[in-house]
């Protein structure tokens, strides 16, 4: 059976206007159409990958069904008596904000995918955070044993923003916390998720401290890189145009973090991997040829 962003998905996901027509008698869908739904029948769906709803935004949106109505009808799943949400939470949440009692709503009889529908649903819209999307990748690689190449091609992600997008699941507690909070930003984070443990706490301290940005952060971290020593005998990298490039020119070939280090008469080159899939990805890049 298709799964995934199948025909018709954009009118049962909200991303086109629901049909015009004339509300229907709450909890009775049409058959194939929109109709309402009391909102206190609605449950939320317990893997939604979104966490931070800030309060600004919702009034702004509670304000507009307000005024206007919910001209997006959410999509729902029968459970018991009542309804659970596939897509829509931002909207449910607002409507019951602006003080309605119903929604409208596309009842879906038989969904043997909702979860990914729903994680699909999520991931097409621009406001979440890294950490919110690199969760909904890894449950959807998880659930239906995805690889990154797969979920890329059915989240329309090239593989290396996915490889780069789930390595920030992996970054230390305190910095994924910061993200949440808006206190940094992702690339901030990624900047940060480089350092040793050790370092990562003072160095988010003096970042949002002295309020610093991406920049500079970049530059407490290669002056943090230099102090810790990493490799004996390493010369700390400076601002070589021409390993810069390269860097970024290997970065971009094999879809991971490259550090090259250059010294006088030598260095070294590093390529991180964050799983046996990805590790067996690289190697099979670098032996193309030599079999």
């Amino acid at each position: 059976m298709r799964t995934g962003l199948g025909r018709g998905l954009d009118v049962l996901l909200g991303q086109a206007p629901a049909p015009a027509a004339a509300p229907a008698t709450p909890d009775r869908a049409a058959a194939a159409g929109v109709g309402e739904i009391p909102l206190e029948k609605v449950a939320p769906n317990p893997q939604q990958p979104r966490r931070v709803f800030p309060a600004d935004e919702m009034e702004q949106l509670a304000a507009s069904i307000r005024r206007h109505g919910v001209l997006q009808p959410i999509v729902v799943s029968r459970r018991g008596d009542g309804y659970e949400l596939i897509a829509g939470h931002r909207r449910v949440l607002a409507a019951r904000l602006a003080g309605r009692t119903s929604i409208p709503a596309v009842v879906r009889e038989d969904v043997s995918d909702r979860l990914e529908l729903a994680l699909i649903e999520n991931l097409q819209r621009s406001d979440l955070n890294g950490l919110e999307t690199g969760r909904a990748y890894r449950l959807l690689m998880d659930t239906y044993g995805l690889t990154q190449q797969q979920l890329g091609e059915r989240v329309g992600k090239a593989q290396p923003t996915v490889a780069n997008t789930l390595r920030l699941l992996d970054a230390p507690q305190i910095l994924q916390d910061a993200l949440s909070d808006g206190k940094i930003t992702e690339a901030h984070m990624r900047s940060l998720q480089s350092l040793r443990m050790s370092a990562v706490s003072t160095a988010l301290a003096e970042v949002l401290a002295k309020s610093l940005s991406v920049h500079e952060t970049e530059a407490l971290v290669r002056r943090l890189h230099g102090r810790q020593g990493r490799h004996d005998g390493r010369i700390a990298r400076g601002v070589d145009p021409e390993v810069k490039a390269r860097t970024a020119d290997l970065r971009a070939a094999l879809g991971t973090k490259v550090e090259i280090a250059k010294g006088r008469k030598g260095g070294s080159i590093r390529i991180d991997f964050y799983s046996d899939e990805e590790f067996q990805r690289l190697f099979e890049l670098l032996t193309q040829g030599t079999k």
